[in-house]
């Protein structure tokens, strides 16, 4: 069951985003499976490991999302002009997108930390081959936005975030300090993108 909920991202993401070419629609497909996953198994403790010395660093950190993506924008991109262009493909104008702002910043990381954690080996540390599926289907996302060699390096980040994520949630028994620093990376990206429109 784990290997086939490891690829539910990716089903979304082809049916959604390439075969409806709508952003909300992979979106909610992704949570949607989520949600079926988890009905009738055990849920990690959402409220616990809110309280500890890393949150604070890893919260102000991963909000550095927001400048990193702002200002290495003219090189992250694949051409000039590709962002108003490729949100506007998915759907993602108007009330669409700023609808998407906080639902992305809230609810997203929520159901992400539930779904990827939830699927992880018990006292597992180290690289393991969740974090390559998690990262993998964020460059399937960014595949025609960022310019090729950068997705290398969103990978690796999102690989290291992942291995982060999950030992947080072993370390300090619960999903409190995944979800407010995956939160604030969420919530980074898309205020930059706005900012940038």
């Amino acid at each position: 069951m784990k290997p086939i909920a490891g690829l539910i991202p990716y089903v979304a993401v082809l049916v959604g985003m390439y075969g409806f070419r709508s952003a909300w629609a992979a979106l909610l497909l992704y949570h949607a499976g989520i949600v079926a996953c988890r009905v009738g198994r055990r849920t990690p403790n959402l409220f616990a490991g809110f309280k500890n010395p890393l949150t604070l660093p890893g919260v102000l950190v991963c909000a550095m999302a927001a400048p990193v993506v702002y200002f290495l924008w003219p090189w992250l991109a694949a051409r000039e002009g590709i962002l108003p262009e490729w949100l506007a493909h998915y759907g993602l104008t108007g009330w669409s997108w700023r609808l998407l702002i906080p639902y992305f910043s809230i609810v997203h990381p929520i159901l992400e930390e539930l779904h990827w954690q939830g699927m992880a080996p018990e006292r597992s540390t180290g690289l393991c081959w969740l974090d390559l599926l998690f990262a993998g289907y964020h460059v399937l996302v960014l595949l025609q936005l960022i310019h090729w060699p950068w997705l290398f390096m969103v990978f690796g980040v999102l690989v290291g975030s992942s291995v982060f994520w999950r030992w947080a949630a072993g370390r300090f028994g619960g999903l409190g300090l995944g979800i407010l620093t995956h939160a604030a990376a969420d919530a980074g990206v898309v205020v930059a993108v706005h900012r940038l429109l």
